[in-house]
């Protein structure tokens, strides 16, 4: 029977509450606050701690499992059946092992890392309470995952070893995200993570992530994985390079106002599927798959044209192809796929929590009542029998009619690629034969045509006739030129171009590009003319902008790069290096996590040349998907690669390429813009006057500075120091090492750095002359508002930075500084730090000299900021 047109009941209501409370004897004190089924149990958790099992078929008591976990607040049961993940409302976590008896029943414990601890984000310092809001167990039981309140997907993996602990439990975080985890499904490698404001889809195998459309949401809203049409039959072959799923499998998440979301393996968003009004209008036309009398639907909804509107939360899946909704009072089963709300129900109340099992729904509400229900799909069986040998028609295919059609689109993309991208004279040949896929005959374009639009793989249409377009330009050329038509290159299909609504291609289902074609379009009754009405506006930019002007006008599409988490088409070895690295850095961007180990898999396999050809190619691919500051994130890549050891054994090329983006890093992010216009220049030459207290990618800058000093190119040296003033601090430890006292004494008071300037002192040593022009400059400091140029030497004015540096309460003139470094500062620029440093490390002169050379300055130098115990140092020192 077409899925269409299948009739839906809901039968077997039935309520297991006497059962369920058999084990509890009339204890009120004690309440499930949370349950799981399988194909053989109930699981319930109380509020005192305990889990209850029970045998799902003959609803039996089986055992109870006290625990000291406390409030039960999430319970789920592996898929074999022999483990049940508990989550208390505290952060701990428990699994219970082996069900089957005679094993000892022990709920082994661990407790989710506390905000702020190890999870790679920062977090406020006070402690956040974390619990666990979903489970999603793997296929083979192994790996489980868990979704807290904080954001974080945690991983625990069931590593057995030998002894009396037979299991280890370890989280291993997965993904950060911003706000709670409300629901996490899975299928194969896909994991699908539901948050308070979107949907994130991760490729676990390869730890890729992409964020599900692009507009916010607030509320708890789920998302589940539907398998359009299962693909039983056997699978035909398929031509090369093409994606064969085995399964139609679509992504459906909750919107708001009773909206879907359907979006595909790659985590594109195809459509928005609205069922609030749809609801009201289409009733009857919906529900009324079999007679009214034969529904048990309870008591029936509102008359008056109105529809009850339940949230879209947590999706519940019923064998993959429906999906349950409901709300305290109300549960609606929808055929996403379709588009339809097949049936609905109000006959319950207070339902608190839902699980499904097969086509088996089971309800708990308040009071421990417990009831199930079980979707009857009619017409079902009879379709899941038909075989190839059962009496049907000689042209039928054991596949369905979806799959066909799947089978089709692909062949499609297939045939057009090489009809159009191909010599159309030759036939290639196929292991010594013609492939039948490549009948250069108009019925088989018309035929691939058809199916690539209406299918998934229409957004690659646009690029097979931009090629086709370019190819026959060329041909003609050669033409011209007395040669023959070169042969074009394969179709690049690792670029795409988004869909909108606003062309031609993608509006109707590509209808309007079949009408240029000559062929006509799918008739009403498969596309109706109200499908669009509330479909939701998806397609735009990182900026917001929508593509296409208001009038519906024809624009060029900007192009874009396919973030595919599944395998795409590559065309040489470069552009699949730069698609990993794109998508590596997307799955960053989403996660929050570092993939630095990844980026070293992909660099480790190149030299150094190689790498900043692929980083050139990423940054193009970066400002085509609107990427801001596209070069400072590659470089960033890059740089959390490079070893600084190895800037001594690259090519200048590529030294002088990594010395450009070392500038980029620090002078490109609006907070390293700001501290840098804090600093004055100098009116000369340009240098800055100052030095900052830190910067991006330290060792590479000092790598460098120490790879040019040494062989004497100063020029190299100070065009780094120009652009990253850090850098002037690296200077002055070589002036030292040098011996540059005409340097020197600048350098270390315009720094302000204890560091350089008790080392030079040490070093040079500083005599009375340098202790004179240091003093020199402090004068100059304080009453004229002038430093000198590191660079030129040139006295230049400076902004007025508040009280006189002696007073213990002036402030920086930085304002960005931290306050450290800014209090380090305030201490350096004093003048009872700088004479005990002098009376330290004075050695050919007397401290009669010192103060000597001190009470020259006498009349500069404000009364009482010198403290006496530095003249009772110095009489004493002169003493001995």
């Amino acid at each position: 029977m077409d899925a269409v047109n299948k009739k839906y009941a809901l039968r077997d209501r039935a309520e297991l509450s006497a059962a369920v409370r058999q084990p509890l004897r009339n204890n009120t004190r004690i309440k499930f606050t949370c349950f799981d089924c399988s194909p053989k149990y109930f699981v319930f958790g109380a509020n005192s701690g305990s889990l209850y099992l029970y045998d799902r078929i003959t609803t039996n008591f089986l055992a109870i499992f006290p625990s000291q976990l406390g409030a039960i607040g999430k319970v789920s049961i592996s898929h074999n059946e022999k483990q049940i993940a508990v989550g208390n409302q505290s952060g701990s976590i428990g699994v219970l092992l082996e069900l089957e008896p005679p094993s000892v029943k022990e709920i082994l414990s661990t407790d989710l890392t506390p905000s702020g601890e190890n999870d790679g984000r920062p977090f406020a310092p006070e402690r956040v309470l974390a619990f666990v809001t979903s489970f999603c167990w793997t296929e083979d039981d192994k790996e489980l995952y868990c979704g807290d309140s904080r954001g974080i997907v945690s991983l625990i993996q069931f590593s057995l070893f030998m002894g009396r602990n037979i299991l280890n439990i370890s989280l291993h975080p997965v993904l950060l995200l911003e706000n709670r985890i409300v629901q996490i499904d899975r299928y194969k490698d896909l994991l699908l993570v539901s948050t308070l404001s979107k949907c994130v889809l991760c490729n676990t195998a390869r730890e890729e992530f992409k964020q599900i459309g692009n507009r916010p949401r607030e509320g708890q809203y789920g998302a589940s994985f539907v398998i359009a049409q299962p693909n039983n039959g056997p699978t035909p072959p398929s031509p090369p390079l093409m994606i064969v799923d085995e399964e139609d499998v679509r992504i459906f998440c909750s919107r708001p106002g009773s909206r879907l979301w359907e979006a595909d393996l790659e985590g594109n968003v195809i459509r928005t599927h609205q069922f609030k009004q749809a609801a009201a209008n289409h009733r009857h036309r919906q529900l009324q798959c079999l007679q009214e009398s034969e529904l048990d639907l309870g008591p029936s909804g509102p008359t008056d044209g109105t529809m009850m509107v339940v949230p879209f939360q947590v999706l519940y899946s019923i064998r993959r192809q429906l999906l349950l909704v409901h709300d305290r009072c109300h549960l609606l089963i929808i055929d996403p796929v379709h588009s339809k709300i097949v049936l609905r129900t109000d006959e319950f109340t207070d339902i608190t929590h839902v699980a499904v099992v097969d086509e088996w729904i089971y309800l708990l509400s308040g009071e421990n009542r417990l009831f199930q229900l079980r979707v009857e799909i009619e017409g079902e069986e009879e379709t899941s029998m038909v075989t190839p040998s059962s009496g049907g028609s000689p042209k039928s295919s054991p596949l369905p009619t979806t799959a066909l059609d799947g089978r089709k689109q692909k062949q499609g993309v297939y045939i057009l690629d090489n009809v159009l991208n191909n010599n159309s004279g030759k036939q290639q040949l196929l292991n010594g034969k013609e492939s039948p896929l490549l009948l250069s005959t108009e019925a088989t374009i018309k035929e691939a045509l058809v199916s690539v639009v209406r299918g998934k793989y229409g957004r690659n249409i646009k690029q097979m006739f931009m090629g086709f377009e370019q190819q026959q330009q060329l041909n003609a050329q050669n033409t011209l030129l007395g040669g023959g038509p070169e042969r074009p290159k394969t179709l690049n299909l690792t670029k795409i171009y988004a869909p909108s609504r606003n062309n031609g291609f993608a509006s109707a289902n590509g209808n309007g590009l079949l009408a240029e074609f000559g062929i006509e379009a799918a008739g009403e009754e498969e596309y109706p003319e109200d499908a669009n009405e509330t479909v939701e506006e998806l397609v735009r930019t990182r900026t917001g902008q929508t593509y296409g002007p208001p009038n519906g006008s024809k624009v060029q599409m900007k192009k874009k790069f396919s973030t595919s988490l599944l395998d795409g088409y590559e065309t040489s070895e470069d552009d699949a290096t730069v698609r990993n690295l794109y998508l590596i850095y997307r799955s960053s961007i989403i996660s929050n996590l570092n993939f630095a180990d990844r980026y070293a898999k992909i660099f480790d396999d190149y030299d150094t040349e190689t790498i900043v050809r692929l980083l050139g190619k990423l940054e193009t691919v970066m400002e085509e998907n609107e990427e801001p500051n596209a070069r400072l994130k590659c470089v960033r890549i890059y740089f959390a690669y490079l070893k600084p050891e190895l800037l001594w054994e690259i090519d200048d090329a590529s030294r002088q390429f990594i010395k450009d983006c070392f500038i980029v890093c620090n002078t490109t992010e609006a907070n390293d813009l700001l501290v840098l216009n804090g600093l004055e220049r100098c009116s000369e030459c340009g240098f800055y006057l100052r030095a900052t207290e830190t910067c991006h990618y330290r060792d590479i800058g000092v790598s460098l500075m120490q790879y040019y000093w040494s062989r004497k190119e100063y020029a190299q040296c100070f065009a780094m120091v120009k652009q990253v003033p850090y850098l002037w601090r690296t200077v002055t430890r070589y002036y030292i090492q040098d011996r540059r006292e005409d340097k020197v004494v600048a350098c270390v008071w315009n720094l302000a750095d204890h560091e350089l300037f008790e080392r030079a002192a040490a070093e040079i040593p500083f005599t009375i002359h340098h202790w004179k022009q240091l003093f020199e400059f402090v004068l100059s400091y304080e009453q004229s508002n002038e430093m000198i140029c590191l660079n030129c030497d040139k006295l230049c004015p400076i902004g007025r930075l508040g009280s006189t540096l002696n007073h213990h309460d002036n402030r920086s003139h930085q304002d960005n500084l931290n306050e450290v470094g800014a209090k380090a500062e305030r201490n350096f620029r004093q003048w009872n730090y700088l004479l005990n440093v002098a009376i330290e490390h004075v050695e050919s002169s007397s401290p009669t000299e010192l103060l000597r050379l001190l009470r020259s300055f006498a009349d500069n130098i404000p009364k009482g900021v010198i403290s006496p115990s530095f003249y009772i140092r110095c009489l004493l020192l002169e003493a001995k």
